[in-house]
């Protein structure tokens, strides 16, 4: 008889997130008591521990006595995966301190846990007689030494966990750790609780090219002197960081501010972007920040919405009282963003004085930042300026000269709109970003990946991408993807495409028809762009399923397995939180991304899918989102 197991899954490399977890105490108790009394015990704690490790979608690779290993990302990926892993991480922590409470048995006291996370590359398949599913490889290891190095009671994780999780939880860097069989030291982070709120948009990734930010330690430096130096001014201190498309504005702001928020446990971060899409969307900018922060919903009931605005400035207002109530304030703000308050007493004598209104509205935006910056240090970072609307400059411009409010702004924006805002540039320090070095040393340090590549691969990287980080970066994927084969060859220079828009072009190309007729689809909504809209066009569209080439039986399994694909190739990015309850929100890496996936829709689809994508909008946004 044949008892080779039935492989569910393929053998394969996948992106993956271990955690390691150890109970001490349990040694001591096996020498001390009787091995049925431990074992009855072990088995307790571990029904426990399971139960939250399952709740948390992590999937238990195996029991070793006192230890388990977790798993998540094989063999199923999510986007999410190192988020939901360290949250287990804090969960199992907790879970063990409420058995220990409640239990009857008073040896359960002398048990503690202690968890180590690490994410990376691994070899997921079948192994031994039995056809165990497991991984194996480096990442393992790392994940297991690092739990070694965690004190009891804590969660560890490694660098590469961490920039998939930061701004999800409050982490406190470690010096460099000395791992049991590695030879350099690692940087690793204790996990001390979830924030109750993200502190930014976050762009989460299922794939992962790591890279390191390289050439812009000058532009760091800049930012944390005037950031310390608004710590002490009467008024916010404005850094606008300014440059062509694709030189790493963004990646330099949420670099220094990922950092910071490492060295500032207390550090209060709220963000918001503006979008091409609602550039004549009257505050957007504001409205998305709120938005963002109090987790509101276009398509929340308005009871709902009141509510969760007027919790929101409450959190914010602290209990310090003033001449202007909670209520009020929330009213004020909420009418100027567009928040409905039919019966406020508050708005009824202004009702028909518009200026009166959004005068008292700026004050009053003024004096609830004053007392969010009394909790902590506090920074707001609003990135590309060039598409704000008109209402929302304005009101920044009123804020930076906001007496006794120290807060530090920190803001992108694109060099040739820059140059229409005369006003900011008149308040603020500017740092101008500039191509990098044409370095092949620095495209190493910038890429792991490329450590062993050969020195005239990284030149011709270097010369080619002309100092674009950006294009550096899809050049450098584009290599990574054709395998380290190509590292060999004497003719790669050839292969690397002419221009960004082309290496764009053929990024969309490489992905299979589903994704890559997704991404097609998604360029109609905008650079933010959610699931529900892209099935809109699809279904209501006729003819683009034939972008898909798929039936429409088993549409929604094939939609759903191309965005977890762009995700993958990092092409787009979940965002934390969203507008929609419900609805899946993501957004493209880059606007030229974009750009180059809408310029690639036939036209006849154009108008159909325009026109699919504003009716389902028109169900769910609010009358001031509708000429989003």
């Amino acid at each position: 008889m044949d008892n080779t197991p039935t492989n569910q899954y393929p053998e394969e490399r996948r992106l993956v997130t271990v955690l390691f977890a150890d109970l001490q105490g349990f040694t001591v108790l096996a020498d001390r008591l009787d091995f049925e009394v431990v074992s009855d015990l072990m088995q307790n704690v571990w029904l426990k521990l399971d139960r939250v490790i399952g709740e948390y979608g992590g999937y238990i690779d195996k029991h070793m006595g006192d230890a388990f290993m977790v798993v998540w990302g094989a063999p199923q990926a999510r986007e999410d995966d190192a988020e939901k892993a360290t949250a287990a991480g804090l969960a199992i922590l907790e879970a063990l301190e409420v058995y220990k409470r409640e239990t009857h048995r008073p040896e359960a006291e002398q048990l503690e846990l202690r968890v180590g996370i690490h994410s990376g590359l691994a070899l997921a398949g079948y192994v031994g007689l039995r056809g165990e599913y497991t991984v194996l490889g480096d990442t393992v290891n790392v994940a297991k030494r690092i739990e070694e190095e965690a004190e009891v009671g804590t969660v560890v994780i490694s660098e590469t966990t961490y920039q998939f999780v930061q701004g999800a939880f409050r982490m406190q860097q470690l010096g460099p750790l000395k791992l049991r069989g590695k030879k350099e030291p690692i940087l690793a982070y204790v996990v001390s609780e979830a924030l109750e709120r993200p502190t930014k948009l976050r762009y989460r990734s299922v794939g992962g090219l790591e890279t390191n930010l390289v050439g812009r330690e000058r532009q760091l430096e800049k930012l944390k002197e005037i950031y310390h130096r608004a710590q002490w001014a009467e008024h916010p201190l404005l850094a606008i960081v300014t440059g062509p498309t694709g030189i790493g504005k963004s990646r330099l702001m949420m670099e220094f501010v990922n950092r910071l928020a490492v060295e500032e446990p207390r550090l209060n971060l709220i963000s918001s972007r503006a979008l091409q899409q609602a550039s004549k969307v009257p505050f957007y900018l504001w409205r998305a920040l709120w938005a963002n922060l109090f987790d509101l919903k276009e398509d929340d009931p308005l009871e709902i919405t009141q509510r969760k605005f007027v919790d929101g400035i409450q959190s914010l207002w602290g209990q310090r009282l003033g001449h202007v109530s909670v209520v009020e304030t929330a009213h004020f703000i909420g009418d100027m963003l567009g928040f409905e308050w039919a019966e406020s007493r508050y708005l009824a004598p202004v009702r028909q004085q518009p200026e009166q209104r959004l005068e008292r509205a700026f004050a009053l935006h003024g004096e609830l930042l004053s007392r969010a910056g009394a909790k902590g240090p506090l920074v707001l970072m609003l990135d590309d300026l060039q598409w704000a609307d008109h209402g929302s400059m304005k009101l920044l411009s009123y804020l930076i000269q906001y007496k006794n409010l120290p807060m530090f702004i920190l803001a992108g924006c694109r060099s040739e709109a820059f140059q229409n805002y005369h006003q900011l540039r008149d308040m603020g320090e500017i740092i101008s970003l500039r191509p990098l070095p044409v370095d092949p040393e620095l495209v190493r340090k910038a890429y792991p990946a490329l450590n062993t590549a050969p020195l005239k691969v990284l030149s011709q990287l270097a010369q080619r991408s002309e100092g674009n980080p950006f294009y550096l970066e899809e050049l450098v994927k584009n290599l990574v993807r054709h395998g380290e084969s190509d590292y060999l060859t004497t003719s790669y220079s050839d292969q690397l495409p002419q221009s960004l828009q082309l290496l764009l072009q053929a990024r969309l190309d490489a992905l299979t028809p589903a994704a890559r007729g997704v991404a097609l689809l998604a360029a109609v909504v905008g650079r933010v762009f959610w699931r529900g809209a892209v099935l809109a066009a699809l279904v209501e569209a006729s003819g683009t399923t034939t972008i898909l080439n798929v039936a429409t039986v088993n549409m929604l399994e094939v939609v759903q397995s191309a965005f977890l694909e762009l995700t993958r190739a990092e092409l787009a990015f979940p965002r934390a939180g969203g507008t929609f309850a419900g609805e899946r929100e993501y957004i493209f890496k880059h606007s030229l991304l974009r750009d180059v996936a809408y310029s690639l829709l036939p036209h006849k689809y154009r108008g159909q899918c325009h026109l699919a994508v504003a009716q389902w909008l028109a169900k769910r946004a609010s009358p001031e989102l509708s000429i989003m």
